[in-house]
């Protein structure tokens, strides 16, 4: 469900700037601009697999909680360098995968990014930006879980730590105030209390809508 989900993000996005009538000489950013986003992700190492216990499922009923995947929300400054043809990000995120099972069951894994990216402008409407990303307070939660097989019902929350991340990303205006972004990062997790563990992958792509406030 949730690839079909970006899929149609992804097909939907590219549908509204096609049909886009801004004339380029519109759309041209100066000085500090505040700006809000939303987007999905997907991608990364599977952390848990949650199956569907309500009575009727099939065992093949799972949903995957991954370390790349989930809802982005985010707010951030952009501001413009004098007469380059560069603009400097800097973003506070809320990354978030969720899945609500039976009887109240939750199960989840949550980070806050904070970003900084550097993008060129290639065109008046184009940039393409790299920039670096920590993921703080990067948490597993499962809330009211139950274990195949057994009735008991239990909370866990693992912490983990992130490395530094990497970005790459495009972005193209498709009014002077609303833009739309693809995005590829990179970057690992490891659990705090057990160090012995593999390294958890949480590469991911995304596609992001953002408004400007100017």
């Amino acid at each position: 469900m949730r690839k079909t989900l970006l899929a149609a993000c992804l097909l939907s996005s590219f549908v509204v700037t096609a049909g886009a009538q801004v004339a380029e000489n519109t759309y041209s950013p100066t000085g500090l601009r505040p700006f809000i986003g939303v987007g999905l992700a997907a991608g990364g190492d599977t952390l848990l697999r949650v199956q569907n216990d309500a009575e009727g499922a099939s065992a093949n009923d799972v949903t995957n909680i991954r370390a790349g995947d989930g809802l982005d929300l985010r707010v951030g400054l952009s501001l413009k360098l004098g007469n380059l043809p560069l603009s400097l990000q800097t973003v506070v995120a809320y990354h978030n995968d969720q899945s609500n099972g039976q009887d109240n069951t939750k199960y989840r894994f949550r980070r806050v990014p904070v970003e900084a990216t550097l993008l060129w402008h290639a065109t008046d409407r184009a940039r393409i930006g790299f920039g670096v990303r920590k993921s703080t307070q990067p948490t597993v939660k499962i809330d009211n879980g139950r274990l195949a097989g057994d009735t008991t019902r239990f909370d866990a929350k693992f912490d983990m730590k992130a490395s530094t991340g990497f970005i790459v990303e495009g972005e193209y205006a498709v009014t002077p105030g609303w833009s739309l972004k693809g995005r590829y990062v990179y970057e690992t997790f490891r659990y705090k209390d057990f160090p012995e563990l593999d390294k958890v992958k949480g590469d991911h792509v995304a596609i992001q809508s953002v408004w400007y406030v100017d």
